[in-house]
């Protein structure tokens, strides 16, 4: 076979392959041996060692987590299954555990294992049926057996695993029922009706949409409540939230231009307008909350094109793990891209455009909670769009703090066009062309 055929041989087989990936799994490690979860039961990845203990519980259930929020279970499944050693566990409480969030059809569980490994793509057609003498785990709760880089994996099903009609299981994991999120705070006894609405309204947004208002912006929350309220009024309805729609309507002109999608040219050329007049050898931006990694590339293809000399880090941060796995490959539809774009795709094998190697190269996507320990860099800009108000007053305030830290003196902070920052932690705030920025002193 000539150099040309073998060439275009290894093309198809990579076409081939790439298609035929078609499922995803979490892998981790249970004393020394692989095992692995379907991706579409990973809501995200934790590292912790914060648990409320639970009285009266069975062994494996280490207490309640609190995950931003909502007060999740968390069992040890190296207890559970008898995967565990307790001399290599330890009982130091400062070492974090390494936790597998679990999205379930009736609730949201955490897991602790020993090593969470990475995300493998395979094809579902090479997962084998489950059989005893794969492991020591019942076989009922496996749902397969695949073998993947040298890498003999035991897929565990989460579902019967942790499905309480399972009277097994039932009987065996007596997870603690979490407390409710309450809906409102108590109110003052001399509140007036606006403020009681608004009160109200900010515990539901809490509940419904996991955003937290604080003072960073409930001067948009009290603007957004005074057209709210007519426009309520006007079509007969009440002011509360009924359910989930009412929340999502109330919140839906919150959030900046252009989120999970290309910038467009006049956003753009508003952002270049922000960049310095000129950029080092070297430019680290920090994307936290990058979501599907369409900001990510709108923030690269913008520096690419106007300072091409720049060696460009940009650490986009998500702790969406579907999003963040799929985003360093992320496929676009030529068609409808901005024409700003398109001499930044390359056709992949598959047909499908994504960007080239110059944008790809200068984003490190990366599974990452910024609310946990990070070791950032010096960062010459950040950029966290509406991020910070999905985020408990705590928390955000370490992330404040994280970035006051770590961004040089005159970098620069972007955050949503509805959320502000207290001109008391060191930035200087200005406005250009409609987006608010602001300066590290």
């Amino acid at each position: 076979m000539d150099n040309l055929a073998m060439e275009q041989q290894d093309i198809l087989e990579e076409k081939n392959s790439v298609a035929n990936v078609d499922f995803r799994m979490v892998t981790f490690t249970l004393a020394g041996r692989d095992y692995a979860i379907d991706i579409m039961k990973v809501k995200e990845i934790s590292k912790d060692n914060k648990f409320t203990y639970v009285p009266n519980a069975a062994p494996f259930v280490v207490g309640v987590y609190n995950l931003r929020g909502d007060i999740i279970s968390v069992i040890d499944l190296r207890i559970f299954f008898n995967q565990h050693n307790i001399s290599q566990r330890g009982m130091d409480q400062k070492n974090l555990e390494n936790m597998i969030i679990l999205r379930l059809e009736d609730h949201t569980i955490a897991v602790i294992v020993d090593t969470i490994d990475k995300v493998v793509g395979i094809p579902s057609d090479s997962i084998q049926p489950p059989h005893p003498l794969f492991g020591d785990i019942n076989v009922k709760y496996i749902s397969g057996i695949v073998e993947s880089d040298k890498k003999l994996y035991v897929i565990l099903d989460v579902e019967r695993i942790f499905n309480s009609e399972e009277t097994e299981v039932s009987e065996q994991v007596s997870v603690p029922v979490a407390p409710a999120v309450p809906v409102m705070a108590e109110p003052s006894a001399d509140a007036s009706e606006e403020e009681l609405n608004i009160q109200f309204i900010s515990e539901s947004l809490k509940t419904f949409k996991k955003m937290f208002v604080t003072s960073i912006n409930v001067d948009w929350v009290k603007q957004r409540y005074a057209t709210w309220s007519q426009d309520r009024k006007r079509e007969g309805k009440e002011i509360q939230f009924r359910n989930e729609e009412d929340a999502v309507a109330f919140v839906k002109p919150f959030y900046s231009p252009h989120t999970d999608n290309l910038w467009n040219m006049d956003y753009i050329q508003s952002f270049k307008k922000i960049l310095p007049a000129s950029m080092g050898s070297t430019y680290y931006i920090l994307n936290g909350g990058c979501g599907n990694g369409l900001e990510s590339f709108s923030i690269a293809t913008v520096i690419k094109k106007t300072f091409p000399g720049t060696l460009l880090k940009i650490l986009a941060y998500d702790n969406d793990l579907m999003a963040i796995s799929s985003a360093p490959t992320l496929n676009v539809d030529r068609e409808f891209v901005p024409e700003y774009y398109k001499d930044m795709l390359v056709e992949s094998v598959s047909g499908k455009w994504q960007f080239n190697d110059a944008v790809k190269n200068s984003i490190i996507f990366e599974y990452h909670d910024l609310v946990n320990e990070a070791n950032l860099p010096a960062l010459d800009m950040v950029v966290m769009r509406d991020i910070l108000s999905l985020l408990p007053s705590e928390s955000q305030s370490y992330v404040l703090k994280l970035i006051m830290e770590n961004l040089k003196p005159g970098g620069i902070l972007l955050i949503g066009k509805n959320e502000m920052i207290d001109e008391n932690l060191g930035f200087d705030e200005t406005m250009v062309d409609g987006i608010r920025v602001y300066i590290k002193k």
